[in-house]
């Protein structure tokens, strides 16, 4: 395994690191991509984007883990662009450089929470994508999950606790307090839209959800449920696993399944 740093983009201001396999990667295979998760350096939380890159070099895949422009160590652009325009450009200019630089032709796009933000609007707008790894990224609540909600909150009573809490802490800041950022998330039927036109594409895509997502995402088949295609979108949940993968052995099993995700979905050519 070879990592490199390197500098891109149309400002000369995005900051990355390439991570390719010792013998190179196939001629064929795709490189990975991964995307800032909010104001976290491109290591991604507890580094978990590095041990990422590194396994997925091991198989055989290489990858390029980037900070978006005024973030970590790149540099801002000085245009009147909205933060999320921003990051659409910066990521489709990432594709951009590891095309010239013949690193690969087709992009899978890994991103966490509200890192999924720009990767969605670029794997829906960008032929060159091929696959998407979204981990806690959109979950929309359905009849399953209501249920086991209701079950949990009858029975567990810490969550009750947090609950009243919360509400009593809610009102007193209630008409005080300005929000200092917020996500435009699609709504269930615009997903559901964009869920239909990359499968359409034949986009290769793994969702992954853990338990920091309980308040919108609780059993394993509530994705598949809601969207349906079975058949052809992976989806995995790690009910005991935090929202940033905090734990070795959680980051460790995540890396797992989506090395062999990605060995499954892209086999060399050759094959």
């Amino acid at each position: 395994m070879t990592e490199t740093a390197h500098v891109f983009g149309s400002h000369a201001g995005l900051a990355g690191v390439l991570c390719q396999p010792a013998a190179g990667a196939a001629s064929d295979a795709p490189a990975v991509v991964f995307a800032n998760v909010g104001l976290n350096h491109r290591v991604g939380p507890s580094r978990s984007w590095v041990e990422c890159a590194r396994a997925l070099a091991g198989g055989g895949f290489a990858s390029l883990r980037f900070d978006l422009s005024g973030r970590g160590d790149s540099q801002p652009r000085r245009d009147a662009r909205s933060d999320s325009e921003r990051a659409v450009l910066d990521l489709t200019e990432a594709l951009d450089f590891l095309e010239a630089s013949g690193v690969a032709r087709r992009f899978v796009l890994i991103a966490n929470c509200s890192g999924v933000d720009s990767q969605h609007a670029v794997a829906l707008r960008d032929p060159r994508v091929a696959g998407a790894v979204y981990l806690d990224g959109y979950a929309y609540r359905n009849r399953g999950y209501r249920w086991r909600r209701a079950l949990v909150r009858i029975f567990e009573l810490a969550r009750w606790r947090r609950f009243l809490w919360h509400r009593r802490e809610y009102r007193r800041v209630r008409g005080t307090a300005e929000p200092l950022w917020q996500r435009d998330l699609p709504t269930r039927g615009a997903f559901a839209a964009d869920l239909a036109a990359l499968v359409a594409r034949e986009l290769r895509l793994l969702f992954v959800f853990t338990g920091g997502m309980d308040l919108h995402y609780n059993h394993r088949s509530q994705f598949h449920d809601s969207f349906g295609y079975r058949d052809v979108v992976d989806v995995e949940f790690y009910k005991h696993f935090d929202h940033l993968l905090s734990l070795a052995a959680h980051r460790a099993a995540f890396n797992a399944r989506v090395c062999g995700w990605m060995r499954r979905s892209f086999p060399p050519a050759s094959s």
